[in-house]
């Protein structure tokens, strides 16, 4: 379960069992004494939450004990998933959450006699939950019990709460015949983008449905003028209107047109890495800060991409931070990303991450991101240029040097194919190019035979490696090992 929602669970068990649950489902093998440790309880609660958690999901799961430590398995993905929700089903603020999405607002003493709670009890919930909601820039009043803060900040929990989040019994979704509606109503000109988005589609369709409701609502957004003046020029801003006639003819919601000019953004602020023109069409019609460019090129000017397309790369990258300045003129909360994406890149991408940080920390003045978010910001940059460094690294050359069998030489062909050839092109050797010259001229990464005379022939050194005449399983790990140095970036 999501940190976010983590935060609004009232009881401490429940809490604790999804803690356990959030861990051994991503690590499966875990030993007691290491596991209560980190999550600072009692080797013997421990024990009993692990009997209790195997009792309620039954057969679904495996949870045994052996040599290793405890081992965790999903039997049946779709039931351990209903068991899990059901945990939830009596957790009195997420309820609340939910009437104040859809506008049911009520005094404290009021939700205090609805749920049966003393008021200094409810109060003492609504504390906890603060802090998560300070990180939005929200707080839960009381007087009545709802969200205060600025609108695209409250839509922004919203969406990383009910979409972000894990599914709930008390999660909200966009209707199921919403899809229809506009398929239905845009049929002939969806597909038809001049600046795209990476939008997923049930992201557009929660963002599009808190739209609707929080402007059913009277709730409405606020974007600086000059910033709808832009979007309302886009030829994809008036598929958004068409689509206003479709709600208010079938919701009766009348979206005013600032509304659907924060939808646009949040379409168009979600950037790809792989829709190169639509990337520079974007940066042409949305990029007011010419002092992001020359950032982006200092931090290209790296030997680590000499012979990359730089052009590319810094239109990719340019385009993302501009994303991020366009977020941060609407509402900075939106550059938020979620404490598990924090986490996993500080593991996953550590270098990377301690490599981007400083780099952008050296030009906060002139990128200007609001400070309490740069640390969001960096998360979201190492993401995006990770993406990029495999997604168009050149393809360097690994030469195959193979003797034996025709089969044997076919197969080990085949194997390295599969392994290697998204990342690198792989080579091997006519009789006609199999020269001294040749192997010292390549532009190769690595040589790789299963010949060893081929070693002496050429006074190969430090850049080959010799596999058995039928290769093994340690054989093609020696390989990947030296290609790929670091565990994250290893395909097996």
């Amino acid at each position: 379960m999501r940190e976010l929602q983590m935060s609004f669970i009232t009881s401490p068990s429940t809490k604790r069992w999804m803690q356990i649950l959030t861990i051994i489902e991503r690590e499966q093998v875990f030993k007691v004494g290491i596991l209560s440790e980190r999550l600072a309880i009692s080797q013997r609660t421990l024990v009993k939450d692990l009997r209790l958690i195997k009792e309620h999901f039954g057969e679904c799961i495996e949870l045994v004990s052996g040599n290793s430590g405890f081992h965790f398995e999903e039997r049946n993905r779709v039931l351990f998933k209903e068991k899990k929700e059901q945990l939830l089903n009596q957790e009195v603020l997420f309820e609340i959450i939910g009437n104040i999405f859809y506008g049911e607002v009520v005094d404290l003493n009021e939700l205090a006699y609805r749920y049966n709670y003393a008021e200094t009890t409810l109060r003492r919930f609504i504390a906890r939950v603060q802090p998560a909601l300070k990180e939005y820039g929200l707080s839960l009043s009381f007087t009545p019990v709802t969200l205060v803060g600025d609108e695209a900040s409250i839509r922004k929990f919203f969406f990383d709460f009910y979409y972000v989040g894990e599914p709930t019994p008390y999660t909200i979704r966009p209707p199921e015949g919403l899809h229809h509606v506009i398929l239905k109503g845009l049929s002939d000109k969806l597909g038809k983008y001049e600046v795209g988005t990476g939008l997923t589609i049930s992201a557009f369709y929660s963002l599009l449905y808190i739209t609707i409701v929080r402007a059913q609502k009277e709730h409405y957004v606020s974007i600086p003028d000059w910033a709808k003046e832009l979007v309302y020029q886009e030829n994809d801003f008036k598929l958004l209107e068409i689509l206003k006639e479709v709600i208010f003819k079938e919701y009766g919601v009348s979206l005013p047109k600032e509304e659907l000019a924060w939808l646009h953004y949040m379409i168009i602020c979600t950037r790809t890495i792989n829709q190169y023109d639509r990337e520079k069409t974007f940066l042409a019609r949305f990029n007011f800060w010419p002092e992001v460019k020359p950032i982006v090129k200092a931090y290209f000017a790296d030997a680590e991409f000499k012979g990359w397309d730089q052009s590319l790369l810094e239109d990719y990258l340019t385009s993302f931070l501009v994303s991020r300045k366009l977020n941060e003129v609407i509402c900075p909360s939106l550059n938020k990303r979620q404490a598990e994406e924090v986490a996993s890149i500080k593991t996953y991408h550590r270098e990377s991450y301690y490599k981007n940080k400083p780099f952008l920390e050296k030009y906060k003045e002139e990128l200007a991101f609001a400070t309490e978010f740069m640390e969001d910001i960096a998360i979201s940059f190492t993401t995006v240029s990770d993406l990029l460094r495999d997604y168009y690294q050149p393809k360097k050359n690994i030469l195959f040097l193979i003797e034996g069998d025709s089969m044997v030489v076919q197969m080990i062909r085949l194997q390295a194919i599969r392994l290697f050839a998204n990342k690198y092109q792989v080579i091997f050797l006519s009789l006609h190019e199999l020269t001294e010259e040749r192997l010292k001229a390549d532009q190769k990464v690595l040589i790789v035979t299963n010949y060893r005379p081929y070693i002496l022939d050429y006074g190969l050194t430090d850049d080959y490696i010799l596999l058995s005449s039928i290769p093994t399983k340690k054989d093609w790990e020696r390989v990947i090992c030296r290609l790929y140095p670091q565990t994250k970036e290893c395909p097996l």
